[in-house]
């Protein structure tokens, strides 16, 4: 998937596991997300992250099997005994509502929001409860090349274990499109309780996925080197190196678009 962004006046054409099209690409900034290792020669800067992987090539119970019992398999259960239900969006209303749903939660949380031209080329799936409340969803992205499902975007309401019952039906969805590689969207690792990420990581984590790196790459021509050079330095002297932060406060300052 691509598309284009803009951060004040920098326009950049921002790519999801297509690895060719940025290697080729002539853009005077262009953005690669990607799990996959490229050589140095390739890119003019790197952030490394880190993500939990999930094998779902195997059998369906073998992956269940590997999920935490108590906070993962438990909510599972009992979700479904509740009568949740979990539904993929198809339709431009199903999109809209979720839609609307997601940006409220950004527009509380102060990180980017998302367009709809954006949301119609993800696989979302959100949760009713029995009497038709809408508990929130997720929104995916497909790399089918790679074989692999992202996590891109996620918000519920926290209640009838909807988060849990989601993403045990988009994992079941993908196993059964012959999808590989699971990838929860990115983590950061802490046991600290009193970090911000502890809970966000923690949740992930109980589905039993493999920590890994996760990498944005980034090709540059001119003045734009210089730029990112400068913009490396805000984020870790301001930010302790946070990317996420640095972007959210661009987000809260009305740069993004």
């Amino acid at each position: 998937m691509e598309r284009y962004k803009k951060i004040g006046p920098i326009k950049i054409k921002d790519l999801w596991f297509d690895t060719d099209n940025f290697l080729n690409s002539k853009e005077k900034i262009v953005c690669l997300h990607t799990n996959e290792r490229l050589e140095q020669q390739d890119y003019d800067a790197v952030f490394i992250g880190q993500t939990l992987l999930l094998d779902i090539s195997q059998a369906l119970d073998s992956i269940y099997k590997g999920f935490e019992p108590k906070s993962c398999r438990y909510c599972i259960r009992k979700s479904l005994k509740d009568g949740l239900i979990v539904k993929q969006a198809k339709t431009e209303e199903e999109y809209r509502k979720y839609l609307d749903f997601e940006n409220k939660f950004c527009m509380e949380k102060g990180i980017p929001q998302v367009s709809l031209e954006e949301m119609v080329k993800l696989d979302v799936f959100y949760a009713l409860s029995s009497k038709g409340e809408f508990l929130g969803g997720c929104a995916f992205i497909v790399s089918e090349t790679e074989k692999i499902a992202r996590y891109k975007y996620g918000s519920t309401l926290h209640k009838m274990n909807a988060n849990e019952a989601i993403l045990w039906k988009a994992i079941c969805f993908y196993h059964d499109a012959g999808i590989q590689i699971f990838d929860f969207g990115g983590v950061i690792p802490t046991d600290d309780a009193d970090n911000y990420y502890y809970r966000h990581y923690h949740f992930k984590k109980k589905f039993g996925g493999t920590l890994s790196n996760s990498y944005n790459y980034y090709k540059m021509s001119g003045i734009y080197k210089v730029a990112y050079e400068i913009w490396n330095v805000i984020v870790k002297l301001f930010f302790d190196g946070d990317l996420n932060e640095a972007t959210n406060w661009l987000n809260r300052c009305g740069l993004i678009k």
